[in-house]
Formats: C-alpha cells, structure tokens, sequence
C-alpha cells in the first residue's frame, strides 16, 4: 500500500479524466501528462478493479508516458483505460448479484 492509499479507483479515474478532456493540450501539456501516466502507472498494482483488466490498464498507461504523441493521441488512450475500468466495475456489480442471487459457481 502506498501512503495509505486504499485501492479506490475514484481518483485514479479522475486523473485519466482530465487526460481524456485534454485534447488540445489547453489544460496539461505533454510533460504533465506524461508525469500523471508514471505515477498512475506505478499505483496500479494497488488499484481495485478486475485483475484481467490491469494488464490492458498497463499497456495504456505505458504508451501514454511515451514521448511524441499528439495530446488527442493521450486523450484517446486515457478515455480507453476509463471504459475498461467502467467494465470492470460493472462486472464486479454482476458477479456480486449472481452471488447473493444463490446461483452456484
């Protein structure tokens, strides 16, 4: 864990939301970006989602600490990441119902 960090996706989703909304560059530029993608990347052990999802999760997030990228190139790899953590989510809120649902596995 670290520095108390508990695994919750909140922030981490908010920090790719920003990169997301940054198409043109007018709110972060590369090098910010850039630095947001290397931490997001090294918490992502301790993130709370589907672990068949995190390999994909990291993927993205290394190609978006890469150099010479457009701005709508990041944002489009940061809007990915959010979609595979929302499916993630939602297959977590599945498999929970299925399980109070009784159905055996």
């Amino acid at each position: 864990m670290y520095f108390g960090f508990d695994g919750n996706t909140k922030g981490f989703e908010k920090i790719l939301s920003r990169i997301a909304d940054n198409h043109d560059g007018g709110k972060h530029n590369h090098k910010e970006v850039r630095a947001y993608a290397r931490c997001l990347l090294s918490i992502l052990p301790e993130i709370n989602c589907n672990f068949n999802v995190k390999p994909e999760v990291q993927i993205l997030l290394a190609a978006l600490t890469a150099s010479g990228l457009p701005h709508r190139d990041r944002a489009f790899l940061a809007d990915c990441i959010l979609k595979l953590l929302e499916e993630s989510t939602n297959s977590k809120i599945e498999s929970t119902t299925e399980d109070t649902n009784g159905i055996p596995f």
